[in-house]
């Protein structure tokens, strides 16, 4: 009988245990949303927004840190992302306006079969070919005396 009563009291205490537990719920995580977004959509997923941000790096052969604030360099580099302190972050958006406008407005007129869901033309490889700043074009040879 002592077993019986010991088990069914074990059972008792585990179910209104079970169920403080569930009636309280865990304390939410603070969200980390992604802040100062200007020419991205608001609710851009971050792994999507992080790949963008690896191919504008590939693109113009730099790194993080051309764009964006550096807080800190040990023990490794962080930053301040929604930072607009620096030109480089500003020019990259009047860039990346630039090359939407492209691609919506002129591509079409160039090549009106171009499905509109197709990839854009225009990216930012297209000028920098892994530079910051875009080669200068060759001079035009001087016509024969």
């Amino acid at each position: 009988m002592k077993k019986s009563a010991v088990l069914a009291l074990l059972v008792v205490l585990g179910c209104t245990t079970a169920q403080q537990s569930a009636q309280q719920p865990a304390p939410a995580a603070p969200k980390k949303g992604l802040k100062n977004l200007q020419v991205f959509p608001k609710d851009i997923p971050r792994d999507q927004l992080i790949g963008t941000m690896k191919s504008f790096t590939r693109a113009l052969g730099v790194r993080c840190n051309h764009c964006h604030v550096v807080t800190a360099t040990t023990p490794r580099e962080e930053f301040d992302f929604p930072a607009d302190a620096k030109d480089e972050k500003r020019n990259a958006r009047t860039m990346i306006r630039m090359t939407r406008e492209i691609n919506r407005t002129w591509i079409p007129l160039v090549d009106p079969k171009r499905p509109a869901n197709a990839e854009p033309r225009v990216v930012c490889w297209t000028c920098h070919r892994g530079m910051p700043e875009p080669a200068e074009p060759p001079k035009p040879e001087e016509p024969p005396a």
